[in-house]
């Protein structure tokens, strides 16, 4: 290819939405992470020159990232799959779809992006019996918890002289993150359980935080990978990868740190899909099988599927890929950056 009209990519830190809706409305910024919708509608309104992925609401592109919420097993009383099943079943999804991400997106039905091309494994998990409801069950987790020996005395359940509580990592970056928590800590406040939001800024986030197991529960996406086939997202959550907290977790798998039978079992049918070629026609009845450990053990809750609203300024710069110019998807911070680049001409 010819060498592309943009001569020098500069990539800079400017901190929450607020700063870069700023820098975006003042043309200091050509193009932006991403942004909530009420910001985006902001920034347009000050600046016509700035677009998104689509023109009109919802705006974003779809994501294949699903966010959910990691548990780690290995702290109690969160090393009880019975206490994380109860703490799944509190969780009001559709609140945090309509406030969190006002409702540029849907609940997750399975932990997979709900592309066209993963259909047959969605279908084969919803026609067993695993497909996920964006309601709650709060007596049902209620019971749960009560089944293990806790009981409600005030406001929170008690056990043995502890109050049962949580604390919730967050990635202070974005809106959509903390806004989730906030949704989170008040469902499980509710609930009865004394969860707190423990926001830290990203550097801190992805390099202490969730690598080294230095969680309770955290706020991310990290069954990412599936688009078209189970294994790479199924295959982050296997035993192999399991190291003790304190250690880092290899690519940041498992960091949930996930093991015992159920797990060993799971990887052994996620190790027997990985060996097998793509279209293989009995996939979709092998990840059937094995979910039926991530639905008892819960390593990780499913929340809601991603969508991405990256602003793009053509003040200086026309060609950003859209839908109406849809070369690639529009998150400039993946490995097809450079077909953006290639494809930007200059307004000068």
């Amino acid at each position: 290819m010819d060498l592309p009209e943009p001569e020098r990519v500069i990539f800079l830190e400017f901190g929450g939405e607020e700063s870069r809706a700023q820098l975006m409305v003042t043309n200091q910024l050509d193009a932006a992470q991403n942004v909530s919708i009420g910001t985006h509608e902001a920034i347009k309104a000050q600046n016509p020159a700035v677009r998104a992925w689509f023109p009109d609401y919802p705006f974003a592109a779809a994501d294949p990232c699903a966010r959910q919420l990691e548990i780690n097993t290995t702290i109690a009383p969160w090393d009880n799959a019975n206490m994380r099943k109860a703490a799944s079943m509190i969780i009001d999804c559709s609140q945090i779809l309509n406030v969190a991400l006002e409702g540029a997106t849907t609940a997750s039905k399975t932990m997979f992006a709900q592309y066209g091309s993963m259909a047959p494994v969605m279908d084969a998990l919803v026609e067993a019996g695993y497909g996920l409801s964006d309601k709650p069950d709060v007596a049902g987790a209620q019971a749960m918890m009560e089944a293990e020996g806790w009981s409600q005395n005030g406001d929170y359940y008690e056990k043995d002289g502890e109050t049962l509580s949580v604390a919730i990592h967050v990635n202070s970056a974005s809106t959509e993150y903390t806004r989730t928590i906030d949704l989170i800590v008040e469902q499980f406040q509710r609930a009865g359980i004394d969860a707190r939001a423990v926001p830290v800024e990203n550097g801190v986030f992805w390099g202490e935080v969730l690598p080294f197991g230095a969680y309770e529960m955290s706020y991310r996406w990290l069954s990412c990978g599936s688009v078209n086939e189970p294994w790479a997202s199924m295959g982050l959550y296997t035993s192999k990868d399991v190291v003790p907290v304190g250690e880092r977790s290899p690519g940041f798998n498992n960091t949930s740190r996930w093991d015992g039978p159920g797990a060993d079992a799971y990887s052994a049918i996620v190790n027997d899909i990985g060996s097998r070629a793509l279209g293989d026609p009995e996939i979709p009845a092998l990840v059937a099988e094995v979910y039926q450990y991530l639905d008892a053990k819960v390593p990780f809750v499913p929340i809601v599927q991603s969508a991405k609203l990256p602003p793009m300024n053509e003040t200086y710069w026309t060609g950003w890929s859209t839908s109406e110019n849809y070369y690639n998807h529009p998150f400039f911070w993946w490995n097809h950056t450079h077909q953006i680049i290639h494809n930007l001409e200059s307004t000068q």
